[in-house]
């Protein structure tokens, strides 16, 4: 009905469940005099969180309400922004999730041989250069969703990289970073390791630099030291 009507339905008051826009709330919006969008162009980049994407319109969610004396109000600055921001987009990424367990039993004992001469070796190197393997049989998983959205505001193409750029989640004193260990698949798990742990020193020093963030393709998060089974890591666009 909105794109029947020519409006844009982001700037339609919602008063649905969680925010949601209803038929009642596009024909108050009409009566009212709203003001009409215009039409939405076919090649236009996708807003930073929520908005309209092409005919999409992004996430979309009710203020707060209800808060009552004694209740602490935070605001969220600085790195929690810039996270919060990325998680929002991931939001517009089509994604499903699978978990499974394996047997480590042999690549533990493995490891521990391995630092005997390596004594900082982790764990994290085997499954990135694992997933990178993976890659090269499966080449569609190191892939990137255009936003070049179609007229109808639906996703029209992807983008098979070339290099595998990982993206390492590492923890820092400003929140999580995810700085790139670039063409993993022309390096071994003992290069992987040692650029791990540069970036995880420049990460502690706040020395990296944009070009430590640039051009990833794929993340893998590490949350086994905090303890857990699964969880959904954030798709971090592109």
């Amino acid at each position: 009905m909105a794109k029947k009507e020519g409006i844009d339905i982001s700037q339609v008051p919602g008063t649905g469940k969680n925010g949601r826009v209803t038929k009642t709330d596009l024909l108050n919006f009409i009566k009212s005099g709203g003001q009409v969008a215009q039409p939405a162009a076919s090649h236009q980049q996708a807003p930073a969180s929520g908005g309209t994407f092409g005919g999409y319109s992004g996430p979309r969610i009710a203020p707060l309400y209800g808060i009552s004396e004694g209740d602490e109000v935070k605001k969220i600055t600085g790195m929690k922004k810039a996270m919060t921001k990325t998680m929002t987009e991931s939001l517009t990424v089509p994604f499903f999730t699978f978990s499974d367990e394996m047997n480590a039993t042999a690549l533990i004992a493995l490891r521990k041989e391995l630092k005997k001469v390596h004594p900082n070796l982790t764990m994290l190197p085997f499954f990135v250069k694992a997933c990178s393997i993976a890659m090269g049989e499966f080449p569609v998983m190191n892939s990137h969703i255009d936003n070049d959205w179609d007229d109808e505001g639906y996703i029209q193409r992807y983008v098979i990289k070339k290099d595998h750029n990982f993206s390492i989640a590492i923890d820092s004193k400003d929140g999580l970073t995810v700085p790139i260990v670039k063409q993993v698949q022309n390096k071994s798990i003992l290069d992987i390791n040692s650029a791990i742990n540069d970036l995880r020193v420049k990460s502690e020093t706040g020395a990296l630099t944009k070009d430590d963030f640039e051009n990833g393709t794929f993340s893998v998060s590490s949350v086994g030291n905090i303890g857990g089974r699964y969880f959904v890591p954030t798709i971090l666009r592109p």
